[in-house]
């Protein structure tokens, strides 16, 4: 990882067109790496009670995944299943 920023759930909705109307599921914020490059490789969700942190995106797994629009996908069907899981 080169860097990374912590933005609230609300901020990268609001960013992230593809995501308007996808329940948080108990995410307080997305944990957003990048490359050297200013790639995102890694995305995840900061959770509360009890406060953990839950992998959402992971271009290292999952190296085929290579557009802003499948990055929104992959987070938005990973933040949906945790509210399979509540």
């Amino acid at each position: 990882m080169e860097g990374g920023c912590m933005i609230p759930w609300h901020a990268y909705v609001a960013r992230r067109p593809a995501m308007a109307g996808c329940p948080s599921n108990g995410v307080l914020g997305l944990r957003v790496e990048w490359d050297g490059r200013g790639e995102v490789v890694r995305i995840c969700g900061v959770l509360g009670a009890p406060v953990r942190e839950v992998a959402l995106f992971d271009r290292v797994a999952d190296p085929a995944i290579l557009t802003s629009c499948e990055i929104d996908a992959v987070v938005r069907a990973a933040v949906l299943a945790l509210g399979d899981t509540a």
